[in-house]
This record gives C-alpha cells, sequence and structure tokens, in this order.
C-alpha cells in the first residue's frame, strides 16, 4: 500500500502521529523541502517522532518517505480527491462521463504505483514455468477472471475460472504440478477462499493473492500478494474501481506472459486469426 493511502486511512495513529498526518496532508507541497526537525516543530512532536511515524506507515525513514509521497502526489490532486469524484443527484451526462474517466485514471494510476519491479519479475518467471492457471472466486470478480482466463490462453496457457465451493476446495486438496492459482477477493476475508488458500498453501500450490491489502487473512496466505485498489472517497463507485484496478492487475500479468515466449505466443494468435477468419466466422453472420 503506498504511503500516500496509508496517510488516509490514519488507522492506529498516536496523537502526535495524527498531528503529522494531518499536517502532511494539508500542506504537501512543503513537505519535499522540510527537514525532520522542521516538520517535528510544525506538528508539535520531535525529530524522532517523525523518524518513527515514517517506518510506521512502511518507509525506512524520513528521507524514503518523501522520495515515495513526491512521487504519488504528482499524479494525484489531493485537493479534488472527494469533492470532483462523488456521485451526486445533481450529476448531469458529461460530468459523470468526466467522474467515471477521472475515477479509472486515478485507480489505474494509484495500482501501478504499488507494483514492485523486483515482484513482477519474480511473478513472470513463475507464469513462464506455469502451463495451468486456476482462477478462484466468487461474485463479481467472476466476470473479471473470465477476462483474465481468454487473455492468458492467447499465451498458450489453459486457464480456468472456478466458483462452485466444492469444486474449489477439491481441486485445492490436489497436489497439483505446472498450476498456479489466482485468488481475487475484494475484502481479503473471504472464508471460503480463505479455507481455499490454506488447502493451497498446505500443497505448496503457488498462489497469487488480489486483494485490497495485504494485512487480510488472504494477503498473508498468498505466495505474491498483488495490491487491488478500492476507494473509500467516491460513494457509489467501489465496485467499479476495484474491477478496473483488477482488470489493469490482470492485463499487466498478460504481458508479462506474452513476452515471455513472444514469437511462439505470435505464431500461435496468427494461426488462430486464420483458421477463425476461415472456418469459425464465416459461420456468424455479418454485424
Amino acid at each position: 500500500m503506498g504511503v500516500l493511502k496509508e496517510l488516509q486511512k490514519s488507522e492506529g495513529f498516536t496523537e502526535g502521529e495524527l498531528s503529522i498526518c494531518s499536517f502532511i496532508l494539508k500542506n504537501p507541497e512543503k513537505i519535499v523541502g522540510m527537514s525532520t526537525r522542521e516538520l517535528g516543530m510544525a506538528t508539535f512532536t520531535s525529530k524522532a517522532a517523525i523518524t518513527r511515524f515514517c517506518r510506521k506507515i512502511g518507509c525506512d525513514g524520513y528521507n524514503d518517505f518523501k522520495l515515495k509521497f513526491a512521487s504519488e502526489i504528482k499524479s494525484i490532486n489531493l485537493n479534488d480527491l472527494e469533492e470532483q469524484s462523488e456521485l451526486s443527484e445533481r450529476d448531469n451526462i458529461v460530468s459523470i462521463i468526466n467522474k467515471v474517466s477521472e475515477l479509472q485514471r486515478k485507480v489505474i494510476e494509484e495500482t501501478k504505483q504499488e507494483f514492485s519491479l523486483e515482484q513482477l519479475v519474480r511473478i513472470g518467471n513463475i507464469l513462464e514455468q506455469t502451463e495451468y492457471i486456476d482462477f478462484y472466486v466468487y461474485d463479481m470478480n467472476v466476470n473479471i477472471a473470465q477476462y483474465g482466463c481468454n487473455q492468458l490462453f492467447h499465451c498458450g496457457k489453459i486457464a480456468n475460472t472456478y466458483i462452485a465451493t466444492n469444486v474449489q476446495q477439491l481441486l485445492a486438496l490436489r497436489k497439483l504440478e505446472k498450476h498456479l492459482a489466482i485468488i481475487i477477493s475484494n475484502t481479503g476475508e473471504n472464508s471460503r477462499l480463505i479455507e481455499v488458500a490454506k488447502s493451497l498453501k498446505k500443497n505448496k500450490v503457488k498462489t497469487i493473492v488480489i486483494t485490497v491489502d495485504r494485512k487480510t487473512t488472504l494477503g498473508q496466505l498468498g505466495d505474491e500478494f498483488l495490491h487491488a485498489v478500492t476507494t473509500e472517497y467516491v460513494e457509489g463507485l467501489q465496485i467499479s474501481a476495484f474491477s478496473t484496478s483488477v482488470k489493469y492487475i490482470l492485463d499487466v500479468l498478460f504481458c508479462l506472459t506474452f513476452t515471455k515466449q513472444f514469437e511462439t505466443n505470435l505464431q500461435l494468435n496468427r494461426s488462430y486469426e486464420k483458421i477463425g477468419k476461415s472456418k469459425l466466422w464465416a459461420l456468424l453472420p455479418d454485424m
């Protein structure tokens, strides 16, 4: 999770830490040029308190925090996060179009910021060695998983979406070679998926968990965790935000997989298109 998101959540902060957090969010343009001493004076805390706060939100220290914070605020205008994104009964067609477009832009940018290049290299190697990819999902995530399956078939992978509880658990109970499990959950606390993840872990099946927070039960059970963005500041569009984020993640995984065997996958898709145009598409009426 990015430092900006940690600041916005403000979970588990002491009174002094809340003071630091509030000052940073209200004065983002000042932070990069301030020392720990100056920030401590401005927030009625101390240099040591500033350093502890930075480490608490996942940074190595104050300088590391400033670098990450500056990078994140370049693409996000803190002043219009709430007012310009919220839906209201006063919205018209034009404002709705603009708000949805802006939401998706922000979600994709925030998801991008959560990526670790080192982790993506690792995941790319896992995908290259994998023959079967099994999606474990429920409810609104079924369609997005099926989208991912379709993409991965174009990379030469055998991908399936499993939604029946018994089938999910029976598959997870098997020790399967060359299988990769991908679990998608918008809460990270789905009890049935947690049991599936435990079985996968026990049987040493590589698992990628896509959810909102590494600290969730599912987030801690996967071999790899990918952070999908949701939003608390856009009333009515939380589901849209999460789906946009997951789709972007799956597109990145698709590209990682495709480029690992680029020429082979290119030939596969050309062969498919050639057969499709002469055989399959001829059966469909002209649109």
